[in-house]
């Protein structure tokens, strides 16, 4: 097993066994593999028993799963139904007195079965045969921040693992030493905590440092807007090189000079080198941002699909990218940047943004830096925050302009307070209501604010009561709209009245479909919802058909063939050879003999009565 691999086995490990301590973590990828493997130490096999055994999957998504067991008395061990799928990469890993071992590995095609053995060493305190070689420092362009990255070169002549006890540091020398410059933010180990110490400015390493050569990686971020930092190296070093990508910064120092152009991953990087630096010496470092041309990356659109539950703030989130031709690999400054909310927790990504060159801003937000095919892109992250008893609230950011920004809430019983998006329409799905909110036109780094709150359990009979209060509301919005159409009672209006007759359909189905809306969210149960449904039908007719009558003449013999006819029911005058009311509907009748009229007919054919006699409606 490499040293490289130690190395990057023992940062995962690390995490692992953090997650597993805090119960944070799920288990492997189901499947038909199996690992199996054993421990081996040298000179005490004792040592090998009944020792603790991890197993940590990545899977391309940028999940994790981790899965735990222990060693026998022979230091053997076995992993049943874990996915030998060739992209998931497995980490196994144990610990011997303070000092992790492990091995990365993925599964070959076909292969079900996968062989791993640590050998495990007893460390030594003594760094005096540390040799400390060259100092590699990478400056990159991030989201807000400047990323910086050191790597530097440790090698261990001996065949025994150097490693200072926590107990005995106070008064050791760590194996390496270095001073961060002043302003630093989001500092990262490649090692984990235990080996890698942090203390204010100061950054000690005390090991595990395997035989052989291996590097200390740790990386930081500084403002954007920072010209100029020292780093510091209490150690010295015999060389120094200070590496940025071409055109997109510059960096200069009096103690370096200009050397050859190296290549990173297929991107052009300038060198700034210096030989032998002298123990306690400080590198200062100028830095000038170039121009950025503009993006070749577009997001037309985002969707934010929300869920509260008892605890949290389940957010879905979505960005399509466009990008007019493909986009290569940018190690240098990212494509695009995802601010992510603060004190989002259980991020996970979907497998395209993997594949987009995912990467961690200094600042916590989320980089994407390629490559990318031409047209669109679908990402996807998730994550959770952190509710009260009251809701939850969100606020989002996004690096360049958004033209439609669409926001999904699952109408669970909660309001949405928000000044900046639009209410739409709710949408339905299968099997739940959700409530739409949209924005246009979203500038860069605009925050969009958004304040889900829990409407208070309703009390029994409680939704029969607000939606009767609606019923109500909604039958004397209609009478105010429809009296000014009506006109006098003594002078009917025909086309008023059908103007009238609009608006009191327009609100009654308005009504229906609120009381539609309040069963599919759940807010009415089935049976309050029939009962109101069926009251809101019976007040509506009530209302549609009461209709004023015209005021009766003086009855004289005169009057009565005179009289122009009307139906008995709403009291409003048929057309001339109609018969059915124009008004109500109901068939009109001969006033004498209660036959019905015939189409046409100025009189009744059974009893010779003309029509003009009056009409009546049976």
């Amino acid at each position: 097993m490499t040293v490289s691999r130690i190395v990057a086995a023992w940062s995962a490990i690390f995490l692992a066994t953090a997650a597993l301590a805090q119960g944070e973590s799920s288990d492997v990828p189901p499947g038909p593999g199996a690992v199996v493997g054993r421990l081996v130490h040298a000179t005490r096999p004792e040592a090998s028993a009944n020792v603790d055994i991890l197993l940590y999957a990545l899977s391309p998504d940028g999940s994790g799963g981790l899965r735990q067991t222990r060693s026998d008395a022979a230091g053997r061990f076995r992993f049943e139904g874990v996915s030998n799928a060739p992209d998931i990469a497995y980490l196994v890993g144990a610990r011997a007195d303070e000092i992790p071992f492990g091995s990365r590995f993925n599964f070959a095609p076909g292969e079900l079965e996968h062989e791993v053995e640590l050998v495990l060493q007893d460390p030594i305190a003594e760094v005096g045969a540390i040799a400390a070689g060259g100092v590699d420092v990478r400056i990159e362009r991030g989201c807000t921040h400047l990323r910086v990255s050191h790597s530097h070169t440790l090698t261990n002549p001996g065949d025994q693992v150097v490693f200072v006890p926590v107990a005995a540091r106070d008064t050791a020398d760590p194996i390496f030493e270095a001073v961060l410059p002043d302003g630093v933010e989001g500092f990262e180990s490649m090692l984990g905590r235990e080996g890698l110490e942090r203390d204010g400015a100061q950054v000690r390493f005390w090991g595990p440092l395997y035989p052989g050569t291996q590097q200390v990686e740790y990386g930081y971020g500084l403002p954007l807007a920072t010209e100029r930092f020292a780093i510091g190296l209490p150690g010295g070093a015999p060389e120094v090189s200070v590496l940025a990508p071409e055109g997109v910064l510059r960096v200069a120092s009096d103690a370096l000079a200009p050397a050859p152009t190296v290549t990173v991953a297929g991107q052009p990087y300038t060198v700034q080198h210096g030989d032998a630096l002298a123990p306690g010496a400080t590198l200062p470092l100028d830095v000038t941002l170039a121009e950025r041309p503009p993006s070749p990356i577009a997001t037309p659109r985002a969707e934010l699909w929300l869920e509260l539950d008892d605890v949290a703030l389940e957010v879905n989130e979505r960005i399509e990218l466009v990008s007019e031709q493909p986009v290569g690999e940018s190690l240098g400054e990212p494509l695009l940047c995802m601010p992510i909310p603060t004190g989002a927790l259980e991020l996970r990504f979907s497998s395209a943004m993997m594949e987009a060159g995912l990467r961690r801003d200094p600042s916590g937000d989320l980089a994407i830096h390629g490559p990318l095919p031409a047209g669109p892109t679908q990402l996807a992250i998730r994550y959770r925050l952190p509710a009260t008893g009251a809701g939850a609230d969100l606020t989002r950011r996004y690096d360049r302009e958004v033209p439609l920004l669409s926001v999904l809430v699952a109408d669970n019983g909660v309001v949405a307070e928000t000044k900046r998006l639009h209410r739409r329409r709710a949408v339905r799905s299968a099997d739940r209501m959700y409530l739409h909110l949209e924005a246009f036109a979203v500038e860069p780094l605009e925050p969009i604010e958004l304040g889900l709150r829990r409407t208070p359990p309703r009390d029994a009979g409680g939704g029969f009561a607000t939606a009767s209060f609606a019923v109500l509301a909604g039958l004397a919005a209609l009478g105010f709209l429809a009296a000014p159409l009506r006109g006098d009672a003594d002078e009917p209006r025909a086309t008023d009245e059908r103007d009238a007759d609009e608006i009191e359909r327009e609100v009654f189905a308005r009504a229906l479909e609120d009381l539609d809306d309040d069963l599919a969210t759940g807010k009415l149960s089935p049976e309050d919802h029939a009962a109101m449904r069926a009251e809101l039908r019976t007040r509506a007719a009530a209302q549609l058909l009461q209709k004023p009558a015209a005021t009766p003449e003086p009855e004289s013999s005169a009057a009565s063939e005179d009289a122009a006819p009307v139906c008995t029911t709403c009291g409003a005058p048929p057309a001339p050879e109609a018969r059915f009311c124009s008004q109500c509907g109901a068939a009109l009748r001969c006033a004498s003999c209660d036959h019905p009229i015939a189409a046409g007919a100025a009189s009744c054919s059974k009893c010779g009565a003309t029509h003009g006699a009056g009409a009546s409606q049976a």
